[in-house]
């Protein structure tokens, strides 16, 4: 049968420094009486004796705190010492009227904390039957309250702490299943760290690309080295609801190459679009809503891209396992959707700058400091290479007095429709620019002198055949006038182009308007 309770950790850490200060307190009161009291002196010895038996006891309970031996024993030591001298103290302190009757409450104490309930009961019973034998000469019909009262209330003081102790060690079995499971969650993010560690790295990196094809690559980097899905894939979306696989990624090849979906193959990536809230498809056998990379696909994992409140497409992993992934893969892909969203987002918006910077706004052309930038770079390949470079500038003809004759903001709406016509008869490879006010000037690479005015013409012709409608100025007939020149026959050097071409232009203007001219 079990004597005492199993107390290796406890919620208490100090109650064996506590329960030794309570002793030492005690001890002091032993002295006290030893030395101040008024008792026989034929009692001396006792006292003396009483004196250093507690303080060996002490010396034992101190060594075993110290593990020199289990402190069980030290206080299974204490409470039969107590058990024999306690009585005795009170008999020889004045029996029924010793105040030193509290001793037995401490005793109990320590019996309901370190020993079994049924112990503890039989330590306490042993008490009240030595205090009982040591007192009953004493006890009359008045006392007999009182006395009942010590007695009664150690034993509620002992169920008390009895029930305490219990709640405690109960409290203690469940607070170290808990501290076991920490454990195990702790091996788990320690194994965890590095791969973190590696997500934040490589997120930090993806957050400060500014070239959308370079995300995607950096992104698609990360889901096959870092997470290492075997199977996944980016599908961007449209205002309109159409979609392209962006990359894709099966089999350890990764291809970036556009392809379109029909939106009725994945609606299941619609859904998760239009909730912008992840999905987790245990097992997509026999479902018609989402067509997968790979036939043996069984578990999808769909997390959305969004930043800033903007979906604008989802990331899909794949895993040939029904019910692949888990918590942890979820908040991974969540990680990294989120990161890509927000660099798509940051690319975009670099490309729309570069744009606003480089761009006309009224006329939705190049502006003249991208043109002088585009100038010398394409004059530098045509040197370097012994190709030809041409420029055509175009000026409204009469533009002037259209803009005083109707508002300016019929002026606006010739130069927006202008630039339309212009970039009607242009080729892909030539680059157009507003040059100030009225002017335009078209870059002509790899284009020789005869090509040039040919395009100048079909120019000016198109723009003559056109009728404007201006708004309040009704339907407007407009023409321009062109100025050609050519690289290395009007100079080598990107003023001489510019003047050259600048004075074809006043030529034209010179020759009557509505012509092209070369010198």
């Amino acid at each position: 049968m079990k004597l005492f309770l199993d107390r290796h950790k406890t919620l208490l850490p100090r109650v064996d420094v506590i329960y030794l200060l309570t002793r030492l307190m005690t001890l002091t009161g032993i002295a006290w009486f030893t030395f101040f009291g008024d008792y026989p002196s034929s009692e001396t010895t006792f006292f003396h004796i009483l004196i250093g038996t507690f303080m060996l006891q002490l010396a034992v309970f101190g060594l075993a705190m110290r593990d020199r031996f289990d402190v069980k024993l030290a206080y299974f030591l204490s409470i039969v010492y107590d058990l024999i001298f306690v009585p005795m103290f009170i008999y020889y302190t004045g029996g029924l009227d010793s105040s030193f009757y509290l001793l037995m409450y401490l005793t109990a104490s320590v019996a309901a904390y370190v020993l079994t309930f049924w112990f503890g009961i039989a330590v306490s019973a042993l008490l009240v039957v030595a205090y009982l034998a040591v007192v009953y000469s004493e006890v009359t019909l008045q006392s007999w309250f009182g006395l009942s009262m010590r007695i009664g209330f150690l034993w509620v003081y002992y169920l008390a702490i009895s029930y305490a102790s219990e709640y405690l060690r109960r409290s203690e079995k469940r607070l170290l299943k808990v501290f076991d499971t920490l454990n195990m969650r702790t091996s788990e993010l320690e194994k965890s760290q590095a791969q973190l560690e590696i997500m934040y790295e490589n997120t930090r990196i993806l957050g400060s690309m500014l070239d959308t094809t370079g995300v995607i690559k950096e992104t698609s980097r990360i889901l096959a080295d870092v997470l290492q899905l075997e199977r996944f894939a980016m599908i961007l979306g449209d205002a309109k609801g159409n979609f392209l696989y962006r990359v894709r990624h099966e089999s350890g090849r990764t291809n970036f190459h556009l392809k379109a979906v029909e939106a009725a193959d994945i609606t299941l990536v619609g859904k998760v679009c239009q909730m912008d809230e992840p999905i987790t498809v245990k097992d997509i056998a026999g479902r018609d809503d989402y067509l997968p990379l790979g036939e043996r696909t069984r578990s999808v994992m769909i997390v959305p891209l969004t930043a800033h409140g903007r979906t604008m497409g989802v990331l899909v992993a794949e895993n040939d396992r029904p019910d692949g992934f888990g918590e942890k893969e979820h908040q991974m892909l969540s990680v990294v959707a989120r990161s890509a969203a927000m660099a798509l987002e940051n690319a975009e918006l670099h490309r729309r700058t570069e744009e606003l910077t480089i761009s006309d706004e009224l006329t939705d052309t190049y502006n003249y400091r991208y043109f002088v930038q585009k100038l010398e770079e394409e004059k530098r390949r045509a040197l370097r290479y012994d190709l030809p470079l041409s420029l055509i500038m175009v000026d409204i003809d009469w533009f002037k007095k259209l803009n005083d004759t109707y508002g300016h903001e019929v002026g606006n709406i010739v130069l927006k429709r202008l630039s339309m016509l212009i970039k009607d008869c242009i080729r892909d490879v030539d680059m157009f620019f507003r040059f100030g006010g009225e002017e335009f000037v078209i870059i002509l690479p790899q284009t020789p002198l005869s090509e040039a005015r040919r395009i100048g013409d079909r120019i000016r012709e198109h723009v003559e055949g056109t009728i404007i409608e201006a708004g309040s100025a009704g339907k407007l007939k407009i023409t321009v006038s062109c100025g050609v020149s050519s690289f290395p026959e009007n100079g080598k050097s990107q003023d001489e182009l510019l003047s050259v071409a600048d004075q074809a232009l006043y030529r034209a203007k010179g020759e009557g308007r509505n012509l092209v001219r070369s010198i």
